[in-house]
């Protein structure tokens, strides 16, 4: 233990301070001291080891660099940090110019641009120097030409003190670093007792985010009760504020306040082309609308957009968001556009249902079991990615429905007074003033779709000024199109299991009736009706239960008043009426061929048959005018040989 005993001027030089900040220093902190006889008065000297363990350091360190004290060899100093004070001067004279500089990067641009300007000072004196003239000289000179520099400032800028590395000792390129400016502040703060300080936190750090004064007043009332010792309120200030940042966040706004605040990934989509991918999502209108089911509602949109160009591809609107409207919506898109590579969705019980989604794997929704059915995905190879929920970063259809279905369609003129507001709170003065109707606010959202599609000035990484129409088509052109076959498109359209063939290979379906002529030897029996619920006027395709195709049925519905169509109908049903008779005629002459040719062409003779009928009488007669005419009608007899005429046996050349 070193027991040398220093003066305050010593200590302040060893601090790097001034001897009036050391002499508070050692008030404040009531330093032990013995007072000597020294000339002029009496002096206090400081005994190292009674001094507090960072001053004793800084002192110890300085006696090093000074030379006055040698350097342990089992414990030697360790180098500085860059975050802490760089080593100034060693007994070698040597330094670290990476630890230098390091320290220097993270200084602020006052301090820096005072290095500076004491490095352009220092340089003069290294420039007399080299001309010839002695160190002292030089120092004077350029102390004496420069303006608020004094001489003795200027020689420790020269030769260094305990915080200044100084110019004699590093190259003229670390001038900078070696001469910035070491402030530093008191770093000594207020000690909190860790049951005190403990208390403060864990009621600090909560959810409910109180105040950090409504916390100091409550753990000085605790105080009082527990006997702590608590510094002022600044110090408590101080401290919470120091809490590392992304702790206090977890603790007080939670896991996704956090979440928000770290830094994210930005998706390229460059490397992409127009149907490589999709994502598909479900919005429901701030708007009041008559819905069909005669209810007044919000109605909900399924919409699938083009990752690559943004483009809006398909869309459909019903009173509930459900399977059945994410399964027509796909295949509005598959039938216009082709069929998509890969798929982005949530796992939300209408995207993930098993229509879609049977059979694959990692689908985070309903149990998967091995017998399930092949689904709309696995049957077209389409490579499906399971998004975070509510995470719109992960689904860029979330900010196309901010645009179009919030801005552009919910606050549209023709929506005034329907309009909800964004949420319950946010209702505007004209709240239920009307309720639109559901033909007119599918008319608005179509025309703002194609506007959406259509609009000019993209600023996306793709769009680069132009439309999603024009980066779509661009980029469709040079990829070949995926079309589904006729089998892949049915394969969208909505399934109604359990309807009965009737008389004539008619079916209903929702009131309407549809026909085909070929499943007439169906009739009694349940078929599958595949149809579009949205437009009951196309034909139906008829699946047996057993899943085989059938073929399609039309649909039996015109106008009263279209008399065309009534007249087509007609044409139709005589045209089909006609190749029935020519089926038939056709199928009735090949019958009697087939008869004919089981017909043998030999005649077995056979025996005259004896007479056994009586002899025919004379039939009488009518007297008119002295004559005797026969009846008109035909006799008897006559009739009956005519009738057995055919029975009898033929004559053949045997008989002769």
């Amino acid at each position: 233990m070193i027991t040398s005993k220093f003066s305050i001027s010593d200590i302040a030089q060893a601090l790097g301070c001034s001897k009036r900040n050391a002499e508070m220093l050692a008030k404040n902190n009531n330093w032990s001291y013995e007072t000597i006889a020294a000339r002029g008065g009496r002096k206090r000297l400081y005994n190292l080891a009674d001094l507090p363990a960072d001053i004793q350091a800084k002192v110890t360190l300085h006696l090093i660099q000074t030379g006055q004290l040698e350097e342990p060899a089992a414990d030697p100093a360790p180098q500085a940090q860059p975050s802490d004070r760089p080593a100034t001067r060693t007994r070698s004279n040597t330094y670290n110019r990476d630890d230098l500089w390091a320290w220097f990067e993270t200084r602020k641009q006052s301090i820096k641009d005072e290095a500076l300007r004491r490095a352009g000072i220092c340089n003069e004196v290294r420039r007399l120097i080299e001309s010839g003239l002695g160190a002292r000289a030089s120092i004077a000179q350029v102390a004496a030409a420069t303006e608020g520099v004094t001489e003795g400032t200027l020689r420790n800028w020269w030769y260094g003190t305990s915080n200044i590395l100084g110019a004699s000792k590093v190259d003229k390129s670390d001038y900078a670093p070696a001469l910035a400016p070491r402030y530093h502040g008191s770093t000594k703060t207020a000690d909190i007792c860790e049951e005190a300080w403990a208390w403060i936190y864990n009621d600090y750090m909560r959810l409910e985010a109180p105040t950090a004064a409504a916390v100091i007043r409550r753990a000085r009332k605790e105080a009082k009760t527990q006997g702590w010792t608590l510094p002022s309120n600044a110090t408590i200030k101080r401290r919470l504020d120091a809490i590392d940042w992304k702790q206090r966040v977890l603790a007080r706004e939670g896991t996704d306040a956090l979440l928000r605040k770290l830094p994210h990934v930005t998706r390229s989509k460059a490397h992409l082309h127009a149907m490589q991918a999709v994502n598909a999502d479900g919005h429901t209108f701030d708007v009041l609308v008559k819905l069909p089911s005669g209810e007044i509602g919000r109605p909900v949109m399924c919409a699938w957009q083009d990752l690559y160009s943004g483009k809006l591809l398909s869309y459909r609107i019903s009173e509930t968001l459900n399977w059945h409207t994410v399964r027509l919506s796909f295949g509005d898109m598959v039938d216009n556009y082709g069929i998509p590579h890969e798929v982005f969705l949530d796992n939300g019980r209408e995207f993930a249902n098993k229509f879609l989604s049977g059979q694959l794997k990692h689908r985070f929704r309903f149990k998967i079991r091995e017998d399930e059915p092949e689904g709309v995905f696995k049957a077209l190879s389409i490579g499906v990615h399971w998004t975070t929920p509510y995470h719109g970063q992960s689904k860029p259809i979330e900010r196309m429905f901010l645009d179009l279905c919030c801005e552009q369609i919910a606050k549209h003129p023709a929506c005034a007074g329907a309009y909800t507001g964004n949420s319950p709170t946010n209702k505007p003065a004209n709240y239920g003033a009307k309720a639109m109707e559901w033909d007119d606010f599918l008319k608005i959202v179509a025309e703002q779709v194609e506007e959406h599609n259509a609009r000019q000035g993209r600023r996306s990484e793709v769009c680069r000024g132009r439309s999603f129409n024009d980066v779509f088509e661009e980029s469709r052109a040079k990829f070949k199109k995926l079309d589904p076959t006729p089998e892949q498109r049915r394969l969208f359209l909505l399934a109604c299991e359990g309807v009965k063939v009737r008389d004539g290979g008619h079916i209903e379906l929702q009131r309407n009736l549809y026909w085909n002529s070929d499943l007439g030897h169906l009739k009694g029996k349940k078929v599958i009706a595949r149809f579009d619920p949205d437009d009951l006027t196309k034909a139906v395709h008829i699946y047996s239960l057993d899943n085989q195709y059938q073929g399609t049925a039309e649909v039996k519905r015109v106008n009263f008043i279209d008399s065309e169509s009534a007249t087509e109908h007609n044409r139709q049903n005589r045209r089909v009426i006609k190749h029935t008779k020519k089926a038939h005629e056709a199928q009735v002459r090949k019958d009697l061929i087939e008869e004919q040719q089981r017909i043998p062409d030999v005649v077995i003779p056979m025996a005259k048959p004896k007479p056994n009928f009586a002899p025919i009488p004379e039939p009488a007669c009518k007297v008119v005018g002295g004559w005797a005419l026969e009846d008109d009608q035909d006799r008897p007899d006559e009739r009956r040989m005519l009738e057995l005429l055919p029975f009898l046996p033929r004559r053949t050349e045997d008989d002769e």
